[in-house]
């Protein structure tokens, strides 16, 4: 399994994570709120690139993002790294 290239920038409605992604690859966008005591929630399926996480969370809360990429079979084929920020 290949890594994929995944972004992350702060923008007034939220967080915008940009990643690469083949036309036939299948993208979901997993987040983790408060650090490695939580546990990882999918938070989109088969996601386009850019995707925005506009929900809302207290100030200073630790979020975590990373893409997994699976075939059109549903097998893994790809991950991204782990990309992180404080909510404002």
């Amino acid at each position: 399994m290949h890594t994929t290239k995944i972004d992350l920038t702060l923008e007034p409605t939220g967080r915008h994570l940009a990643f690469s992604k083949e036309l036939l690859e299948v993208a979901h966008v997993f987040r983790r709120v408060g650090g490695e005591a939580s546990t990882w929630q999918r938070v989109a399926v088969n996601a386009r690139s850019p995707f925005l996480d506009a929900d809302a969370f207290a100030p200073g809360t630790l979020l975590e993002y990373y893409v997994q990429h699976e075939t059109q079979q549903g097998e893994p084929e790809a991950r991204s790294h782990i990309v992180s920020t404080t909510a404002v």
